[in-house]
């Protein structure tokens, strides 16, 4: 699945963009298990636990699983993910089970209606846990379309994981060949295998999918970037403080930080090794590190800022 590029960019731009130093691709994930989070009516089908089932006669200990009735618990249940990772030095795989689409996830409440919790307002916490498993996270969620690029664009001072795994659908798939699909993935990587094309055939004609989180966060700030800096804009008149406090979630510019045009490049490199955590850990520098103060300062260039 290939996402669009966001509407607001023009061909020029677009061009432009794709034609800048990119991050390497994802690898070299280490996780420890599955943390299945299941937001279903009782009386309906409920994969997550015939999942925990599943891998329970087969990895006894290697999935967890938290039913939950509301959005309070959905978050509550990622705040236990964190205080596990973060005291037992794991890093969980997060299995959403839930009706999810492009804007966030839905479910029951305790006294049978139902709500939503919105990526926007899960980020924060996905970063959390992200952070605690020193960058390992891999979502896992049953329906793919712009879930990715959402997070990317909540994210602020940290990424909300590594990797979103998801069917290439808009909408969930049935929760028969979702159980399918997750077994015959879960199969896989718990034996060291690539287990995508296997859970696909369960999904046919749709297609399990790894999305790269630094792909989408790298198109994320470059476009910014490119709308920020157009010539007459009055995002361009705010200026490079203000633009950098945009995309860390600040609200408004650290009057204390000089940030101007030409020393924006550099201040961008060290955002994008924040939000992948090189800063704490060393082995992310390899991992997901390039040259975005390249890719920039070409961009200040064309615009006639540099």
């Amino acid at each position: 699945m290939t996402e669009p590029p966001p509407a607001e960019l023009t061909g020029d731009e677009i061009q432009l963009r794709n034609g800048l130093p990119r991050p390497p691709a994802v690898q070299d994930i280490a996780t420890t298990g599955v943390w299945i989070v299941q937001w279903r009516r009782e009386h309906g089908p409920r994969p997550g636990i015939a999942l925990h089932r599943w891998l329970e006669g087969r990895h006894p200990g290697w999935s967890r699983l938290v039913d939950c009735q509301g959005r309070t618990d959905v978050v509550s249940a990622i705040k236990a993910a964190t205080w596990m990772a973060r005291d037992g030095k794991a890093s969980p795989i997060l299995h959403l089970d839930a009706d999810c689409d492009a804007e966030g996830l839905s479910g029951p409440t305790r006294d049978g209606g139902s709500e939503r919790v919105e990526w926007r307002e899960l980020a924060p916490h996905l970063a959390r846990l992200n952070l605690a498993s020193r960058c390992n996270l891999v979502l896992v969620c049953a329906a793919g379309e712009g879930v990715a690029a959402r997070l990317a664009a909540a994210a602020t001072d940290r990424a909300p994981c590594v990797a979103v795994i998801a069917p290439a659908t808009a909408v969930p798939p049935p929760p028969a060949q979702w159980l399918i699909a997750t077994q015959r993935l879960y199969r896989c990587w718990h034996s060291g295998q690539p287990g995508l094309e296997d859970a696909s055939r369960a999904l046919e004609p749709l297609r399990m999918e790894a999305l790269s989180m630094p792909a989408r966060l790298h198109e994320h700030l470059l476009s910014t970037l490119l709308v920020a800096t157009r010539p007459g804009s009055a995002t361009r008149a705010d200026g490079a403080a203000a633009l950098l406090a945009t995309l860390r979630g600040d609200g408004h510019a650290d009057p204390l930080t000089d940030v101007r045009w030409q020393t924006l490049p550099r201040q961008l490199q060290r955002h994008w090794r924040g939000l992948f955590m090189a800063e704490l850990y060393s082995e992310n520098l390899h991992r997901f590190d390039f040259d975005i103060k390249t890719a920039a300062w070409r961009i200040l260039q064309a615009r006639g800022l540099a």
